[in-house]
């Protein structure tokens, strides 16, 4: 009972000592309550998005199918006044009706390069197939390939819907819904740039383009190194 008595107090810690560690906390304790110069932690200013740039509607409104318009107060269907007439072999000229329309479509100059001479109801294949309005980016396909190629992998146009298809099933929207067909550069396609990216605090300001150092993308390592 010696011996254990004697190990015993031989490993407990001194009175004086540990008086000497609650009071070194303690002194320690101010000083970062007090003492210490505290960093102000750099924020970056939250980016204004164009409410244009996240809208999900289309760029153009497409006709119905058939195609309707208004005349003179009623709407008709294209073959009404067009079975009334033969197509013409050549480039139109001054247009009395449609005059809407600017045919700027590459080699594309003649109405029946796209429409059907028979029924201008439809749309004609360069193989003389008809097919419907809504099969449009059947028809585009034919000269546009590698577009088309993009644009049914998503790389090219917009795909409206969700990811995660539980949820709705996405929809890709068609050429004629952002591209005026007789004038494919009509509505002139900017370039988008990308949403602007979380903002955190070590991200930095993504406002002044290209960072060349590692200390100007963390502003928290920045205000840092300034201070040794």
């Amino acid at each position: 009972m010696k011996n254990i008595d004697s190990q015993s107090s031989r490993s407990a810690p001194r009175g004086g000592a540990g008086f000497l560690t609650g009071l070194g906390l303690l002194l320690l304790a101010c000083w970062f309550l007090w003492g210490a110069d505290l960093v102000e932690i750099p924020t970056t200013k939250a980016a204004i998005v164009p409410a244009a740039e996240l809208s999900t509607a289309p760029r153009r409104e497409i006709l119905s199918d058939p195609p309707t318009i208004e005349l003179d107060g009623f709407k008709r269907t294209c073959m009404e006044c067009h079975r009334l007439f033969p197509a013409r072999d050549v480039a139109p000229g001054k247009l009395l009706k449609h005059t809407h329309i600017v045919l700027d479509h590459g080699i594309n100059n003649l109405c029946r390069n796209c429409h059907d001479v028979e029924d201008r109801d439809r749309l004609v294949l360069h193989d003389g197939v008809p097919i419907d309005y809504d099969d449009v980016v059947v028809l585009c396909a034919k000269c546009h390939g590698p577009t088309f190629r993009d644009w049914e992998r998503g790389m090219h146009g917009r795909t409206n819907g969700y990811w995660d298809a539980a949820q709705g099933q996405p929809r890709q929207l068609g050429c004629t819904e952002c591209h005026d067909p007789h004038n494919p550069r009509v509505p002139a396609m900017d370039p988008m740039s990308p949403l602007p990216p979380p903002n955190t605090i070590r991200m930095g300001d993504h406002g002044e383009g290209k960072h060349e150092k590692t200390e100007e993308l963390d502003p928290l390592r920045k205000v840092l190194g300034e201070r040794h």
